[in-house]
């Protein structure tokens, strides 16, 4: 007995039970997939709670992505602040959902391989049957067991158990997969037609395609609980996403015996019913973290108009003291030393090296790489826009009067090297005009 066996007894001993009381595999395994949806209600419960704050929190997701562009490392930083902030994790809601279905993917094997798991037979005792019911080249793979378990009959079944062995014997019993005329252990066909039209054959061309559709209903039905605000607004879903499942219904319906696709409708049906059970339970839920972020936003709001307000105070700063006359003269003083008299001092010779003696006259240039990065340029402040001169106005009037000045400085300065640019450009247009004359004379006397 290996570890999955031991793991999985409890649902086996519990299939086997509905199939001995209710003599129907189809009544058994709609009954089983109750059960396991049941114990596995407070996980999905989980998840739903997880995904609950995720779908609220999306709008600010949003404006954080739209005030960050196209910076991704921006972005990635102030999505994780705002995580940590909130105590908000990406993976509460896919992590509980992913337990349900890594226990369910085992669950199918009960469902596969009944002679391993609701009979407790080993592969040496599931061949000895499949010899002692005619099945020589019977191999151990796929839904073999499942069709095997089917060709148990009461004209047989003491040859299997006698097959087994006396110790294993007790376990072995006939499943009746009859189900409404149709045989669940048989492989339902896309071309029903080929071998005559009956109600068998038709019967089990509709379970997959039942299946199909019912994914997709379950998946609509998933899409509208989530959406349990009137104000949210329901999340586009790529048509991929939509068509994978049904597809995937359809692949399992038509290669796997019916049995599967009577748990799947099952599993899909009992999936709708619990995703209106948990919209009604968490609506509560849902409200709660509405108000919690909706207090958060308020905060977050805050924060960046202290944030705009400082870098438009920064700014208008910058502004204001790169036009002011001190401030310029002290820079230019500090960018430009002039000549410094006290190092021409050798020992006791105040003049040793000159009156004149410049330490700074050949000043030493670093070097630049060419083929390396561009120098950085330094940068002027750029002008304050008209919603940056109202903040610096509300918050500080005398430093958004002294950056308004400084601009309009600025501007005059501009201006007066404009005219005086023309001026020079006038007046070599006027001195060539005068050369141009000049020489028409000199030419005029030559002739």
């Amino acid at each position: 007995m290996d570890i999955w066996q031991i793991l999985m007894t409890p649902f086996s001993w519990l299939l086997k039970l509905f199939c001995d009381v209710f003599n129907s595999y189809g009544i058994a395994l709609f009954l089983f997939t109750i059960v396991i949806k049941v114990v596995l209600f407070p996980l999905n419960l989980k998840g739903k709670k997880g995904m609950i704050k995720m779908n609220v929190i999306n709008g600010q997701l949003q404006e954080i992505q739209k005030r960050c562009g196209n910076d991704k490392e921006k972005y990635n930083l102030e999505v994780q602040k705002f995580y940590t902030e909130n105590n908000v994790s990406p993976m509460s809601g896919c992590g509980w959902q992913m337990i349900p279905l890594i226990i369910l993917y085992p669950l199918y094997a009960i469902i596969r391989r009944p002679l391993k798991y609701m009979m407790w037979l080993t592969e040496d005792a599931v061949k000895a049957v499949a010899t002692a019911v005619g099945w020589t080249d019977f191999t151990i793979g796929g839904s073999n067991e499942l069709i095997l378990a089917s060709m148990l009959n009461t004209s047989n079944l003491e040859a299997a158990k006698t097959a087994v062995g006396a110790s294993a014997a007790a376990g072995v019993f006939i499943i009746n997969f009859d189900f409404f005329g149709i045989d669940l252990s048989q492989v339902p066909q896309l071309m029903f037609w080929k071998d005559g039209i009956s109600w068998e054959s038709f019967g089990l061309f509709l379970l997959p395609v039942i299946s199909a559709l019912l994914s997709v209903v379950t998946m609509l039905v998933t899409q509208k609980t989530n959406v349990m605000n009137k104000d949210q607004q329901a999340p586009k879903m790529n048509i991929s996403l939509i068509l994978m499942g049904p597809l995937m219904s359809l692949w399992i319906g038509f290669a796997l015996p019916a049995g599967m696709c009577i748990y799947w409708i099952a599993n899909s049906i009992l999936g709708m019913v619990q995703e209106i059970i948990c919209g009604k339970l968490l609506r509560k839920d849902y409200e709660a973290a509405q108000i919690e972020m909706a207090e958060q936003a308020a905060k977050a709001k805050e924060a960046e108009k202290e944030r705009r307000r400082i870098a438009a105070e920064k700014k208008a700063a910058a502004i204001a003291a790169g036009k002011d006359p001190k401030k310029a003269h002290q820079k230019k003083k500090q960018q430009e030393p002039g000549v410094d008299k006290s190092a021409s001092r050798e020992g006791l010779r105040a003049y040793a090296r000159g009156r004149a003696y410049d330490p700074n006259r050949y000043p030493v240039t670093p070097y630049w790489d060419p083929n390396g990065p561009a120098k950085a340029e330094k940068e002027e402040p750029k002008p304050l826009t008209e919603e940056e001169k109202q903040i610096v106005a509300e918050s500080n009037p005398e430093l958004a009067a002294q950056a308004e000045a400084a601009e309009k400085g600025k501007a005059a300065q501009e201006f007066v090297a404009a005219e005086s640019e023309m001026t020079v450009q006038a007046r070599l247009e006027d001195e060539g005009d005068y050369e141009e004359a000049y020489a028409e004379d000199e030419n005029n006397e030559e002739s």
